[in-house]
């Protein structure tokens, strides 16, 4: 009896990871030449590959199955693509890194990394990624008192778009990197004297 207890617990185990490997996110990364070699054949094995218009462009040769493109990113949508990968192999593929800012936590599922927009930002920036606090600002608040105390301990990176209030920022001196890998642009200044023009923005302000 415990023999077959045990192997039913095999066979279980088996049953989940296999599900597991038939829901895949992919980072694309922020450029067009991100892509890992990894993450092309993980693509390229797809029966669907869901993503934004961004994330599917980037990808597109590699996929050989159908594509959809995800335009509610809601949880309807999300469990839709949950329902489709107990069937079909399907790859969701979210533009720079699934797991900075990205679908990585929207599903439980294994992810591949990608190269993410706070990368290339802080190689351009010459900063070590460890010596920085990442605040999204797409998803949440993110108010001064927060980003003060941050500052206290760390340099601030904040992924913002335009809708990000950066006169709040005040006098602080601020390096906004817009459009990375697209049309980039990049300025420094104090925050008073600035304006936001993109939905792709980065905001540092050193420590």
């Amino acid at each position: 009896m415990k023999g077959l207890l045990v192997r039913r617990e095999d066979i279980l185990r088996r049953l989940r990871s296999w599900r597991l490997k038939m829901l895949t996110v992919v980072g694309s990364g922020i450029c067009r030449d991100h892509l890992t070699d990894r993450a092309k054949k993980i693509i390229e094995r797809a029966e669907v590959v869901y993503g934004s218009k961004k994330a599917l462009d980037n990808v597109r040769e590699f996929i050989k199955g159908k594509f959809k493109v995800m335009k509610g990113f809601s949880e309807a949508e999300y469990s839709e693509i949950v329902e489709e990968s107990k069937r079909k192999n399907v790859v969701v593929v979210s533009t720079g890194d699934p797991m900075v800012a990205g679908l990585g936590t929207k599903f439980h599922a294994e992810v591949e990394p990608g190269i993410s927009s706070v990368q290339v930002a802080l190689a351009k920036l010459g900063v070590d990624l460890c010596d920085v606090v990442v605040m999204n600002a797409h998803s949440k608040e993110v108010n001064l008192r927060e980003i003060m105390h941050f500052l206290k301990f760390r340099s601030v990176l904040i992924l913002a778009n335009r809708r990000f209030d950066i006169k709040k920022l005040g006098e602080l001196k601020v390096v906004l990197l817009e459009n990375m890998c697209m049309n980039e642009r990049v300025r420094e200044g104090l925050a008073s004297e600035m304006e936001l023009s993109s939905d792709y923005t980065i905001i540092f302000i050193r420590r």
